[in-house]
């Protein structure tokens, strides 16, 4: 059973306002009595409660989340995680705020985190993604000495005080986990690689792809020698700039010789037409993000399973840190918060659905 104030009034000899105060850090007490009341409240596990401190304060906590726009179906369920935490803080004075900025548009992002920060933002989350100039983004919000934190993609090097959001290393290892299971009784199986050919990712030192390629054949190596890879990369850009014959070439030279593909890049939409195109059945196929053309292709069993990554969450433990960074008064690094990913077939898709609508 936790203390109350009462407790430690009773404990101490003090009156019920002089506890209060010391623990409030009113200065209409004694430094001496503050650190009496304050070591005994540490000591025997002493915990606020949270409508009392809103009565306290008197004072509004306000964060911000900041992201681009595409692909649509993503950060609407990184909003719809964002709402969810912000409904949890509503009763106690905390104001959420969720930006997509235009894509391309390092002006609008600017002239929003200016108007966020005059308006006495306490923390912010940031997306890092070279289609900004980050640096002049970073430079303003570090400039103002409001907390921040990075999530989605990560920004080392930054003063982020942590990331929030999935290993891309760990999703790739969890794809290769898949596929040679399922391939464990062939005796000579081959595994189609549909990498990027581009040498940078969305940010500064970051290439997402290139992370769940290493993480995918990292296993493969060590756990399932015999497991063959063909890898091989193609142009690739936003979603509706990939080019669909090439990929439906690469389907056609392959399905014979292969016995599963993955799919790195996030160009569900063409490939999963690709697949259609090609009529490439009874191969296990794997990709990644959990979009409409994805569920598609479970539902038309051209898609064996989908690594997913879970926006929703993301977007809830987003908020939920920025939370925690200004109640406690964070300043210093924290440690990373790994959103773990997780598997779709058909079968369970409607489970995964269903999370998505309850949170």
């Amino acid at each position: 059973m936790r203390i109350t104030q009462k407790d430690i009034a009773r404990a101490l000899g003090l009156s019920l306002i002089t506890v209060t105060r010391a623990l409030n850090g009113k200065s209409r007490v004694s430094d001496d009595t503050r650190d009496l009341v304050q070591q005994y409240a540490r000591e025997h596990g002493y915990v606020p409660h949270r409508a009392s401190q809103v009565l306290v304060r008197n004072k509004t906590r306000r964060v911000a989340l900041f992201s681009s726009t595409l692909p649509l179906y993503f950060w609407d369920r990184i909003r719809q995680g964002v709402d969810a935490a912000a409904a949890h803080l509503h009763g106690y004075d905390f104001d959420v705020h969720y930006h997509s900025i235009p894509d391309q548009d390092t002006g609008a992002y600017l002239a929003t985190v200016q108007a966020e920060i005059d308006r006495g933002v306490d923390a912010m989350a940031l997306v890092n993604q070279t289609i900004y100039d980050m640096e002049a983004v970073y430079r303003a919000v570090q400039a103002s000495g409001i907390p921040y934190v990075t999530f989605n993609v990560d920004a080392p090097g930054t003063r982020g005080l942590c990331y929030i959001g999935p290993d891309y290393v760990a999703g790739g290892r969890l794809a290769a986990e898949v596929i040679a299971t399922s391939l464990q009784f062939k005796s000579d199986p081959v595994v189609l690689i549909i990498a990027d050919n581009k040498s940078t990712g969305p940010a500064p030192g970051i290439d997402l792809n290139a992370d769940r390629l290493r993480g995918f054949l990292e296993v493969i190596r060590t756990r399932f020698p015999r497991v063959r890879c063909d890898v091989r990369a193609v142009e690739t850009g936003l979603q509706t700039d990939t080019d669909n014959d090439v990929i439906v070439r690469l389907l056609e030279e392959k399905k014979d010789e292969v016995d599963a593909t993955y799919l790195i890049p996030a160009i569900n939409p063409k490939f999963v037409a690709a697949l259609e195109a090609v009529g490439l059945g009874g191969k296990i196929t794997v990709v990644h993000d959990f979009d409409p053309s994805a569920e598609r292709g479970l539902d038309r069993r051209l898609v064996t399973a989908v690594i997913h990554q879970n926006p929703v969450l993301q977007g809830y433990n987003t908020v939920k840190t920025l939370e925690r960074i200004v109640e406690n008064g964070v300043c210093e690094p924290l440690e990373s918060v790994e959103v773990a990913h997780n598997v779709i077939f058909a079968e369970n898709k409607a489970v995964a659905q269903k999370t998505f609508e309850q949170m």
